[in-house]
């Protein structure tokens, strides 16, 4: 008996372990078919000089002179850098937390659960579509300063912001508050996935834990922070993982921006442009990988 359910188990593991092979096996031909010819061209400018004429690209070489601008002769990138790190951050931590709240909260019975998640996830669907390039345009500045002009004050807001920073000079507090309020509208739209997957990850925990902790009398808070914040923990690091890359590919993103202008502006450096964007790639990967590293020493998993 046990020698059939050990071969059951292999045939098992064996399925599983193709299955995985498959997906990565996909992953791998799209990499080779459109990434790879691109990235190796754009490490090739990031250590060369482009010369575009008559339509032709000609690349010199040019050493780690395009690293070394960025950090010794270009002073808007470090603070474009820093500001852009400081913003992430907070949206990463206000995403993560959002989104595990709202999860929770839909994770209960009550009527209009599917409308509320569909909701939710409205935004993943609409930024997928053409509509994103409509929301990147000034279209809606221009909307609101039209109706302005019409009598509309609707549309006009106070600038609650700078009235809080004047009453309570400048306090760091208020100062984080305040620009957490301003981004309310953006962790709402970005917090569609991350909701969808702390939903999956709470259904995957059997009542059963629950139950046993309402005999021993524990109480709902309790149960949150002894059963479902460790069983949901590999989703947050997944969550994290997925914050962290969509926050920094997002088109408000003040350096991507400027690495854009430096390719596409007046300029047209791209060698520089292709520095520029290989650093932010190396920045991304040493902030995954610590980010990744120190949270997976506390994910639990129940098979340990």
């Amino acid at each position: 008996m046990q020698v059939v359910r050990k071969r059951r188990r292999s045939a098992l593991e064996r399925r599983k372990a193709l299955t995985g092979r498959i997906f990565c096996y996909f992953w791998v031909v799209g990499f080779l078919l459109f990434v790879a010819t691109p990235l190796v061209q754009s490490l090739t400018y990031a250590f060369g000089k482009v010369e575009i004429s008559m339509g032709n690209v000609k690349v010199s070489p040019n050493g780690w002179n395009n690293f070394a601008r960025a950090f010794t002769t270009d002073a808007e990138f470090l603070p474009l850098l820093f500001d852009s790190l400081t913003v992430i951050l907070i949206d990463v931590l206000l995403v993560t937390f959002f989104s595990l709240f709202v999860a929770v909260m839909l994770n209960r019975r009550f009527r209009g659960r599917a409308l509320l998640r569909t909701i939710f996830f409205l935004p993943v669907i609409i930024t997928s579509g053409a509509l994103i390039y409509v929301m990147q345009s000034d279209v809606s500045a221009q909307f609101a300063g039209q109706s302005a002009q019409a009598g509309m004050p609707m549309l006009q807001t106070v600038d609650f912001k700078q009235t809080l920073l004047t009453l309570t000079g400048n306090n760091p507090a208020v100062v984080v508050l305040t620009d957490a309020i301003d981004r309310v509208y953006q962790i709402i739209w970005k917090s569609g996935v991350q909701i969808l997957l702390f939903i999956a990850g709470l259904q995957a925990i059997s009542p059963a834990l629950y139950e046993s902790a309402e005999v021993e009398g524990s109480t709902g808070w309790e149960s949150f922070w002894k059963i479902t914040l460790p069983m949901i923990s590999p989703i947050i690091v997944i969550n994290l993982v997925y914050t962290i890359i969509d926050s920094f590919t997002d088109y408000n993103n003040t350096l991507l921006r400027y690495i854009q202008d430096v390719a596409f502006g007046t300029t047209l450096d791209y060698g520089y442009s292709a520095a520029l964007a290989w650093i932010f790639f190396a920045v991304i990967s040493v902030i995954l990988a610590l980010s990744v590293g120190i949270l997976s020493r506390r994910v639990f998993y129940m098979n340990d």
